[in-house]
C-alpha cells in the first residue's frame, strides 16, 4: 500500500502541493470529527482513530520484514504517545466547544510553545527575533479570543475550547521535541507505527470504561477517519523528504483557509473579525518563527 501512495505522489510536480494536500487532508479529519461527535461518542472516536490507523501502518511495516524496535524506543515512544493522546483527546474535544477555524488557528500556538520547550529540553537558545514573534502570537490569541468586535463575550464552552486548544498546543509541542530526539535514529516508518500504537492502547481502556460502543453503521465512517489520519503521514513524508523544511513550513497556515471553508459549508460558521485580525498576527508570528530557523540553519 505504502509502495501504491508513493507511486502517485511521484506525479505530482511540487512537495509543496503535497504539503498543501496533506494539511487540507488533516482539515477535513477534523471536520469529519466535529461532525461526528455529535452521533458517535467522542472518546470512541478517539479510540478508533488511532486503532484503525495502527492496523493500517503496522501491516505494511510487518510486511517489509522489519525487525523488532529496541527496548529503548519503546519506552521513549510510549512516553510521546502518552503526551500525544492527551494532546489530541484535548483538541478534538475543543472541537466540540468552539468552531473548526478558532481551534485550527489557535492550534498554531504549539509554534511558540515549541521554542520554550525546546529551550528547557534541548537547550536551544531563543532567539530575539523569535521572543518578538510569541509576543505578536499572544497579542494575536487574546484577538481570537476578545470576538467580534472585541466583545470579549465568552461563554463557558467557549472558554473550556480556548483552554483545552491552547494546553493541546502545549502537549504538541512537548511531543514534537521529544520526537527531535529520536527521529533520525528510529526512522519515519517505525516512528508512523509507534505514533498510532501507543496512543490506541492509552486511550483503549478509558474508551471501554467511559466511552460507548461503536456500533456496526459507525464503520461505515471510523475508516475514513483513520485513513485521512494515515495519509497525512504519508503525505508530509512525502513532501518533506522531497524539499526544504523551511519551504514546506508555510504550507502548515493554509489550515486556516481550509477550516475556514468547511466550517462555513458544513457548520455555518462564519469567522468574526476577532478570528481573522487574530489568526493573522498568529501566522505571522509562526511565520517570523520559521525565518528565525532558516537564518540560524544557514549560519549554523
Amino acid at each position: 500500500m505504502k509502495v501504491v501512495l508513493l507511486s502517485l505522489l511521484r506525479k505530482f510536480q511540487s512537495p509543496v502541493l503535497v504539503a498543501v494536500f496533506a494539511v487540507l487532508c488533516g482539515t477535513i479529519m477534523d471536520g469529519i470529527i466535529k461532525y461526528m461527535s455529535g452521533q458517535i461518542d467522542l472518546l470512541t472516536i478517539i479510540f478508533w482513530r488511532f486503532m484503525l490507523a495502527s492496523v493500517f501502518v503496522t501491516i505494511p511495516y510487518i510486511l517489509i520484514r522489519r525487525s523488532m524496535p529496541p527496548l529503548d524506543a519503546l519506552r521513549f515512544h510510549a512516553l510521546r504517545g502518552l503526551v500525544h493522546i492527551i494532546a489530541a483527546s484535548l483538541f478534538f474535544f475543543a472541537l466540540t466547544k468552539i468552531t473548526l477555524v478558532e481551534t485550527t488557528i489557535l492550534g498554531f500556538t504549539a509554534t511558540f510553545f515549541l521554542l520554550f520547550i525546546a529551550r528547557i529540553v534541548l537547550d536551544e537558545a531563543i532567539e530575539p527575533k523569535a521572543a518578538l514573534a510569541v509576543c505578536i502570537g499572544f497579542v494575536g490569541v487574546v484577538v481570537v479570543l476578545s470576538g467580534d468586535g472585541f466583545s470579549f463575550a465568552l461563554t463557558n464552552d467557549r472558554i473550556i475550547g480556548f483552554g483545552c486548544v491552547l494546553v493541546s498546543a502545549c502537549l504538541y509541542a512537548f511531543s514534537v521535541v521529544l520526537l527531535r530526539k529520536r527521529a533520525m535514529k528510529d526512522g519515519l516508518f517505525l516512528i508512523a507505527v509507534l505514533s498510532n500504537v501507543f496512543p490506541a492502547l492509552f486511550i483503549m481502556p478509558v474508551a471501554l470504561i467511559f466511552g460507548e460502543p461503536a456500533a456496526l453503521e459507525d464503520f461505515l465512517i471510523l475508516p475514513i477517519i483513520a485513513a485521512f489520519g494515515m495519509l497525512i503521514w504519508v503525505l508530509m513524508t512525502y513532501a518533506y523528504a522531497n524539499s526544504e523544511a523551511q519551504l514546506l513550513a508555510p504550507t502548515e497556515y493554509t489550515a486556516l483557509i481550509w477550516s475556514a471553508l468547511i466550517g462555513w459549508f458544513f457548520f455555518q460558521e462564519v469567522p468574526n473579525s476577532g478570528i481573522w485580525w487574530g489568526g493573522g498576527l498568529i501566522v505571522l508570528a509562526c511565520l517570523i518563527v520559521v525565518w528565525v530557523h532558516r537564518d540560524n540553519k544557514k549560519t549554523a
